[in-house]
């Protein structure tokens, strides 16, 4: 799959006041500066990056997260191309403090001109030529184009070949895993002494008025957090979204409903305008994948199409933590869903609803459609309006290569 166009814009150029605040003990520790800067994952999880600095020494790797998992979504993949030298050194600052002998990007091939300025300020560290201290020594891994490709555990599986199960964490294969934007802040609050105000963002989809069509997603960098939807809307001049209009908070895949009164957090990642849902009649079925929505977004999803709700199941590769969350065994390759399809279709379901990763996704559409049964993925209306093809036949994703 190609990679997606986008336009960056500075945050300065939409709005009068875009808070900085200095740190105030400039000569701390890197994980004190990290810990008063107030940076948590800002890949979703926000888990505070202090203390996965600290649980993670010891470990033997630091992997940036360069997948930008969610389609759509761009401002990772942005600011490796415009910033890559501040992201390898937070990297740098990351690996030193916990004492990690390797450092390794992740990052798939299509992204040519991130993987260029990767290894183009790499090229000048090996020459001793960078404005900051970088690791010359820092690996770029390809990995493939499917989803979830930014998923811990399918980092950890796919670039260190450890297949982790699902209640791991990074640290059972010695190695932190911290996505770009994250790696860019710690730079920000240990060289130059700021704490976290402002968030990367893409807004996407349904874009009218912003004089871009909606075939490009827009990156506005350091949005001032706290900021309403409905700000951001404004100063980029889209159109006040209609009722029958979807808005989303994050990716397509796991995002959540919003408003215009949304605020944004730390961990938001996008902004989302879709289209409205298509009716279908059913009776409809739900499979839960731990790789995409969840059960009450899928059900809504199912009441807005208007149609009855035969049953939920689901797939047979999740694992339920103790906390109820849902972790996929090994993500992105799965065993497929043709018994849940047969079980749906002999409880009188005529469609079913999933949001499956890529691989589940596959199998439903080999199964499926050949019952007589309607397929719909939770990424419909977003994909549909992000003028990117919906998320249904078989998609080779093909070996690695390099860009």
């Amino acid at each position: 799959m190609a990679a997606r166009k986008h336009h960056i814009i500075e945050s300065s150029q939409l709005f009068a006041d875009v808070p900085v605040k200095p740190l105030a003990h400039t000569d701390a520790d890197p994980i004190d500066k990290v810990e008063e800067s107030g940076l948590v994952g800002m890949g979703g999880a926000g888990f505070p990056t202090f203390k996965k600095l600290t649980f993670g020494k010891g470990s033997e790797t630091v992997i940036a997260n360069a997948a930008e998992c969610e389609p759509l979504l761009e401002h990772n993949i942005a600011r490796l191309e415009t910033d890559a030298a501040k992201v390898l050194s937070g990297l740098t600052i990351a690996m030193k403090t916990i004492g990690a002998k390797h450092g390794i990007v992740a990052i798939k091939p299509k992204n040519v001109h991130a993987v260029r300025s990767l290894q183009a300020v790499l090229d000048d560290a090996a020459a001793g030529k960078t404005a900051y201290e970088v690791d010359p020594n820092i690996e770029i891994a390809f990995i493939k184009d499917r989803y979830p490709a930014g998923d811990e555990r399918a980092i950890v599986r796919d670039v260190l070949n450890n297949l982790l199960p699902p209640d791991a964490i990074p640290s059972a294969a010695s190695a932190v895993v911290m996505n770009v934007e994250s790696l860019m802040r710690v730079h920000n609050a240990v060289v130059d002494n700021l704490a976290v105000t402002t968030k990367d963002l893409t807004v996407a989809g349904h874009i009218e008025g912003s004089g871009y069509s909606n075939d490009v997603s827009l990156v506005v960098y350091d949005v001032p957090i706290g900021l309403k939807v409905r700000d951001i809307l404004e100063a980029l001049h889209i159109h006040t979204p209609s009722d029958n209009e979807q808005i989303l908070i994050g990716g397509p895949y796991m995002g959540l409903p919003g408003n215009l009164d949304s605020t944004i957090s730390e961990t938001c990642g996008g902004i989302i305008i879709g289209d409205p849902e298509i009716q279908d009649p059913g009776p409809m079925g739900i499979i839960v994948c731990a790789c995409g929505a969840s059960e009450e977004r899928l059900k809504s999803i199912v009441e807005a199409k208007g149609a009855p709700l035969v049953d939920i199941k689901l797939c047979k590769n999740a694992f339920r933590l103790p906390n109820g969350r849902l972790k996929c065994r090994n993500p992105g390759i799965c065993p497929g869903q043709a018994q849940n399809i047969i079980a749906l279709k002999k409880e009188g379901a005529t469609s079913v609803l999933i949001s499956h990763c890529t691989d589940c996704s596959n199998t439903v559409m080999q199964v499926a459609p050949k019952m007589g049964m309607r397929v719909h993925h939770a990424t419909d209306a977003f994909m549909r309006a992000g003028d990117e093809p919906i998320i249904r036949a078989f998609r080779k994703t093909g070996p690695v290569k390099t860009a």
